[in-house]
């Protein structure tokens, strides 16, 4: 592998790594099994991205076994990083181009690995008798349980993943994370992005990091709703599975893995059904906070109140009125003007 610096001429093994069957962990579009991170191919990349073309000739009278060549060679074309230009010969791929995608590919696979990991627990957990919780439910605890909980879920899904967002001690550990892994569009575990819905608390859009967090969200094609109030963070794919946290009596992250097909399907009803009640918030440059004014235009919208009746209550010009409704209509996502008033006080935020 390339981003390793050591050298190493002719490796006596042959490179393989034991990755999990897919039928046992679920895992599947893995790399293929001719990645192994202990082999060290730096040298022989390096000699391949040093001229505009390479034999295998050339390599062996470097010092390079004539094996090794071919083995590592063909394993280069096939992880993207070089390509065949004839028989026995071969160009590097610009670096700048493959060396990211190739990381890329790593990254998926290795949140694959992490999303299979209760799935293989339990499979071991079997072998040795220690038999898990045949209900169902696997109880998790702490922010970073749930949140591996929900990789699986999202991992496992085939095209869909909706869900709730209370404000929980694992809603603002997920809003802490790093921004990369905000910006990344859901996908599961074959690389197929997902249709992500999200019901989410109003509470939400106070955090220090919502304007920076949700609009990332946004951007990856997620879909954000927004209610008052909800009674839990709820994750569910189309696939019969569910996460669900909430605090515990000492403001803990505390939280249940759930597979069984009843509930589960209540689960989703519920999450469905916040989501019909739930009101849109677009976000704008502005962010997500309302100004005092642009709050009373709203309250006196959901009043009734016409363009001219709030110029004179506020002091101001009508066109300025209507340009502000404008604005506030577009972020709601109201077709009327007094649909953007019963949204946002539905919301909460007024």
């Amino acid at each position: 592998m390339p981003p390793t610096s050591s050298s190493k001429r002719t490796p006596s093994r042959t490179t393989s790594a034991a990755h999990p069957a897919s039928g046992a962990s679920g895992v599947s579009g893995a790399p293929r099994a001719d990645f192994d991170p202990a082999d060290d191919h730096t040298a022989l990349y390096l000699a391949l991205v040093e001229a505009p073309s390479v034999t295998r000739d050339e390599l062996v009278v470097r010092g390079f076994d004539a094996e090794y060549v071919e083995r590592v060679m063909h394993s280069f074309v096939h992880r993207g990083l070089a390509r065949q230009s004839a028989v026995g010969a071969w160009e590097a791929t610009p670096p700048d181009i493959a060396l990211p995608a190739f990381a890329s590919r790593l990254e998926e696979y290795a949140s694959t690995i992490r999303a299979s990991t209760a799935a293989i627990t339990r499979t071991y957990a079997s072998r040795l008798g220690d038999k898990p919780d045949p209900s169902g439910y696997d109880r998790l605890a702490g922010e970073e349980e749930i949140a591996a909980a929900s990789q699986q879920v999202i991992a496992l899904a085939s095209e869909r993943v909706i869900g709730v967002r209370k404000d929980t001690a694992h809603t603002r550990y997920l809003f802490d994370l790093p921004m990369d892994i905000h910006r990344k569009p859901r996908r599961n575990e074959r690389g197929v992005a997902l249709e992500v819905r999200l019901t989410l608390e109003t509470a939400t859009l106070r955090y220090p990091r919502a304007a920076e967090v949700l609009p990332a969200h946004l951007r990856s094609g997620e879909q954000h709703r927004y209610l008052p109030f909800l009674p839990f963070s709820a994750l569910v794919n189309d696939r019969g599975m569910a996460v669900v946290d909430i605090d515990g009596p000492d403001g803990e992250a505390l939280g249940l893995l759930i597979s069984t097909p009843e509930a589960t399907l209540a689960i989703d009803n519920a999450v469905q059904w916040a989501w019909r009640q739930a009101s849109p918030w677009q976000i704008g440059d502005t962010g997500h906070t309302l100004e005092p004014r642009d709050r009373r235009v709203l309250e006196l919208l959901a009043a009734g109140a016409t363009d001219s009746m709030i110029a004179r209550r506020l002091g101001v010009s009508q066109r300025t009125v209507e340009r502000r409704v404008r604005d506030l209509m577009q972020r709601v996502g109201a077709e009327t003007r007094f649909q953007a008033g019963v949204l946002v006080a539905k919301s909460g935020l007024i």
